[in-house]
């Protein structure tokens, strides 16, 4: 099983990255089988939507959009981790997930987690998030993962209180994974 990691982050380093990786060894961890890959992200840096080229069919040509849409396509589960900006989700991740086919992410399971100052905020950013899933076909796994930058320091493994929110996310999105894959159809 592949499972996609959407860093909404620009910053090469940032506590979304770490946060990343904290989900991406907890899914290596629990399924020995599955593949984590991220997305690369160049592709956030997308030009803005064209709303007549998406809708005209142009737009699926141009070759950062058709990466993008061959990878969520060949995902069994997504996670996406944003940076908390203004009060929702990043900009960056907004106009990627713009980019994405209609129905991208289709009976995938897939995570949300924040990062930012206070916990708060990233509830709001994860609330977006979950619409934004919901349009684009996808089932976002009840359990969010927000965590305080404060949370994200170098230390190899987070504090327990995060580990658990991860390990609750990451073994809800392995089961949604299992019960969404298509052999259980």
């Amino acid at each position: 099983m592949e499972t996609l990691i959407l860093t909404g982050s620009t910053a090469a380093a940032s506590t979304s990255a770490r946060l990343a990786g904290l989900i991406r060894r907890r899914i290596e961890l629990r399924d020995l089988d599955s593949v984590v890959s991220d997305l690369d992200r160049s592709l956030l840096r997308l030009p803005g939507l064209d709303a007549d080229a998406y809708t005209g069919g142009a737009l699926a040509r141009d070759p950062g959009v058709r990466h993008l849409a061959d990878r969520l396509a060949d995902a069994r589960a997504v996670v996406l981790v944003t940076p908390v900006q203004h009060g929702s989700y990043s900009g960056a991740l907004k106009n990627l997930l713009d980019h994405a086919p209609r129905a991208a992410l289709r009976d995938k399971p897939v995570l949300l987690a924040a990062t930012g100052g206070t916990l708060h905020p990233g509830s709001a950013a994860c609330d977006h998030l979950r619409a934004v899933v919901r349009s684009l076909g996808g089932w976002a796994v009840p359990t969010q993962v927000i965590a305080q930058r404060s949370e994200l320091t170098a230390a190899a493994e987070p504090p327990p209180q995060l580990a658990a929110r991860i390990d609750r996310a990451v073994g809800e999105l392995l089961l949604g994974a299992r019960m969404l894959a298509p052999a259980a159809l």
